[in-house]
C-alpha cells in the first residue's frame, strides 16, 4: 500500500474514538507508526539489489513489531510526557499492525514470519495505489471541515473504517472469484497450468490479470470479475530451461530472484546475457514499463539493474 493510504488509515483509526479515549499524541502516534515499517526503503540508497529483495522483510515481520513499537514509544514519550509508555507502545503496535495488514492485501508480498519462514505471503487483492481507498479514507477528513459536532465527526471516521473493511473484504472475495473464473477458462482451452498467479489491476477490483505457466510459456489473461469473462492477452515465453539460463537460475542470486518473483520471465539474449523480470509489476490497464528488470551479463552470474 502507498504511504498516503497508510497515513490516512492511521489517522482514521485514531479519530474513530481512540483520540478521545487516550488524548494528546494519539493521532500523531498512529500516523507515524502506520508508516514506520517502510523504513526498509532506505536500502535503496546504498544497495540496488536489496532495494527490493529486502523490502517487506525485516521491518514488516511480526517479530519486529514490538521492537519498532518500543522505539517509537520511547521517542514520542519525550514529547508527550503526560502519556504512559504503555499507551504509546500499544498505539504504535496497532499502527504497525495495520501497516502489515494492508501491505498483505496487495501483490508485493510480506515476509511476515521472518526469520522463521521466508515465504512472501500475499492476498493479491488490491493494487498498490487504490483510488477507492483514498476516497473512503479522505471522506471524513473533508466532511470534518463542515461538521461541528465532535460526536458526528467521530461517527464519520468510524463509518470510514467500516467502509475500508468492507471494501478490502470485497476485493479479497473478487480475487477468489477471479481465480475460479480463470481456472475454468484455462480448462476449456485445454491448458494445464503448473503455476497460476493473479494480480490486481489498477482502477478498481473488478479486473485481475492472471499468469498461467505451462511448459515454456506464461499465458496472460485479463479476468473481468463482474461479467465472468476472460480476455486473452497473449503469451510470454520464458527461457528457463536454456543451459545458460539454468546456470544463472541455480546461482545464489538466481535462486534469490526465483524466491522473490511471483511470475519470472527469463530471457536469453543474443549476446549470451540473461535478463529476468516479474510479470506482477506489469499492467494490462495502465501502460508502464517494468521497474524490476535484472540482467546478468555474458559469462557471469552477478546481476546488474536496468
Amino acid at each position: 500500500m502507498d504511504n498516503l493510504a497508510h497515513t490516512l488509515i492511521g489517522i482514521g483509526v485514531a479519530r474513530s474514538g481512540l483520540s478521545r479515549k487516550f488524548g494528546p499524541g494519539t493521532t500523531l502516534t498512529l500516523a507515524l507508526s502506520s508508516n514506520l515499517p517502510d523504513v526498509d526503503a532506505l536500502y535503496a540508497f546504498w544497495d540496488g539489489w536489496n532495494r527490493f529483495m529486502l523490502r517487506r522483510t525485516h521491518t514488516h515481520a511480526l517479530v519486529s513489531l514490538p521492537l519498532l513499537a518500543a522505539g517509537l514509544a520511547f521517542v514520542l514519550g519525550h514529547r508527550y510526557r503526560q502519556q504512559s509508555w504503555r499507551t504509546l507502545f500499544g498505539l504504535s503496535a496497532l499502527g504497525i499492525g495495520l501497516h502489515i495488514l494492508f501491505d498483505l492485501v496487495n501483490s508485493f508480498g510480506v515476509v511476515v514470519l521472518w526469520p522463521f519462514d521466508r515465504n512472501r505471503y500475499e492476498l493479491a487483492s488490491v493494487f498498490i495505489i487504490d483510488l477507492a481507498i483514498w476516497g473512503i479514507a479522505l471522506a471524513p477528513l473533508v466532511a470534518g471541515s463542515f461538521l461541528r459536532d465532535p460526536a458526528i465527526r467521530e461517527r464519520a471516521y468510524r463509518l470510514s473504517c467500516a467502509g475500508l473493511a468492507v471494501y478490502v473484504g470485497a476485493c479479497v472475495l473478487a480475487h477468489a472469484r477471479s481465480e475460479s473464473i480463470v481456472r475454468e477458462y484455462l480448462a476449456l482451452r485445454g491448458i494445464r497450468a503448473e503455476r497460476l498467479e493473479l494480480f490486481p489491476e489498477p482502477l478498481g477490483p473488478d479486473r485481475f490479470r492472471a499468469a498461467a505457466l505451462h511448459g515454456s510459456d506464461w499465458e496472460i489473461v485479463l479476468c473481468r470479475v463482474l461479467s465472468g469473462r476472460c480476455e486473452p492477452l497473449g503469451e510470454r515465453r520464458t527461457d528457463r530451461s536454456a543451459p545458460r539460463v539454468r546456470e544463472v537460475r541455480e546461482s545464489p542470486r538466481g535462486r534469490a530472484l526465483e524466491w522473490f518473483m511471483a511470475a519470472p520471465v527469463w530471457t536469453l539474449e543474443s549476446d549470451g546475457s540473461v535478463s529476468v523480470q516479474d510479470l506482477r509489476f506489469e499492467s494490462a490497464v495502465l501502460p508502464r514499463g517494468n521497474p524490476f528488470v535484472v540482467r546478468f551479463p555474458p559469462g557471469t552470474v552477478e546481476p546488474v539493474f536496468r
